[in-house]
């Protein structure tokens, strides 16, 4: 269940030693520059483990109409490089039948229910904002941009406002919408881009969080 963090763990454990020593480690260099990029906060697999690691995707921010909301992401990386790391984000509506919950503390596997509620259109009941407020947009393709200067790991929030628009649930995603979802038995699937000097890679498990208007 947990197959792609143990991945995760022990490249760049492999990196780690890399970097302790000029010794020439057994380890594969062509990973180097792959980095991974996905909601900081994992899916909730079991009832009452309201952090807990899981595999369902079913992670959740609820938002007040008026308000603002922050979802953290993460960017893993070992490595001080001379180049900065580009990553992608975008929001999208949340289809009709995808499975979703509102509330933790009513929540076990069968509190996941159905999605049968409006479509949210961004820039009518909400708008991505930075940390001031101002709105942002997105680029050609529909996806907001994070910057990693110097590729170095952290932590960074998406700021989603709630405007008097409909209530309902959308879904903030690390894969386009009309790509291939990423599956852990393509590794195609979970490279976002490639960058020349540089890949990002995400997560099967953890690639989508939900907002919720109230």
């Amino acid at each position: 269940m947990k197959k792609a963090i143990y991945t995760l763990v022990a490249l760049f454990a492999s990196m780690s030693f890399a970097s302790c020593s000029d010794d020439d480690w057994d380890y594969d260099k062509s990973v180097e520059h792959e980095y991974f990029y996905g909601p900081q906060v994992w899916g909730y697999d079991k009832p009452g483990t309201a952090n807990g690691i899981g595999n369902n995707n079913v992670v959740f921010y609820n938002v007040n109409q008026g308000e603002t909301v922050a979802v953290p992401m993460q960017f893993w990386s070992e490595f001080n490089r001379s180049y900065d790391v580009v990553t992608y984000y975008w929001t999208a509506p949340k289809p009709e039948g995808e499975k979703y919950i509102v509330a933790l503390n009513k929540y076990s596997n069968d509190d996941m229910i159905a999605y049968d509620g409006p479509e949210l259109v961004r820039g009518v009941d909400y708008e991505v904002v930075d940390e001031n407020g101002n709105t942002l947009a997105p680029g050609s393709t529909g996806a907001f941009e994070m910057q990693w200067p110097n590729a170095l790991k952290g932590v960074k929030n998406i700021y989603i406002k709630a405007l008097n628009g409909k209530k309902g649930t959308f879904n903030i995603m690390t894969c386009s919408p009309d790509a291939t979802v990423p599956s852990s038995s393509d590794v195609s699937s979970t490279y976002q881009h490639s960058a020349g000097k540089y890949s990002v890679r995400i997560f099967s498990q953890n690639y989508r969080v939900s907002v919720n208007i109230l």
